[in-house]
């Protein structure tokens, strides 16, 4: 005879696999800190990509004066100290928010994984009693 209950929970634990399950088995690998710190690299990374892309291209669009303030040093330290102004806002900016939102997808994964590993005892519980 089938039992409902067992049933239900086992249909809601398939669920969760098909849904969220190889993705938060795959962070839940990580502990938090290095799953958070190897995104925020990774963010870093993407950031100083972004940046050297606008910088070519501000470059591309204004080149006759990207070449008359390369022959002025005074001025060309100025762009320089602003051009890293601008990389270093990016990049801090870049890194807070992957930061919040990395550690927050790792709190939710490890909720959802906790009630997962909760609806398991409970089966095994059922099991139990069915023997």
């Amino acid at each position: 005879m089938l039992n409902e209950e067992k049933v239900i929970l086992m249909t809601k634990m398939a669920a969760f696999i098909d849904r969220e399950g190889k993705k938060n088995d795959a962070i839940n690998t990580y502990f938090k800190s290095d799953y958070v710190g190897f995104n925020v690299i990774k963010s870093v990374i993407s950031a100083t990509i972004v940046f050297a892309i606008f910088v070519a291209t501000y470059v591309l669009c204004n080149f006759e004066e990207v070449l008359s303030n390369l022959y002025n040093t005074d001025n060309l330290l100025a762009i320089g100290r602003r051009f890293l102004t601008y990389y270093l806002l990016l990049v801090g900016v870049y890194s807070l928010a992957s930061y919040v939102i990395y550690s927050y997808r790792y709190t939710k994964m490890r909720k959802s994984m906790k009630a997962y590993y909760g609806d398991l005892k409970k089966l095994a519980r059922i099991y139990e009693k069915e023997q």
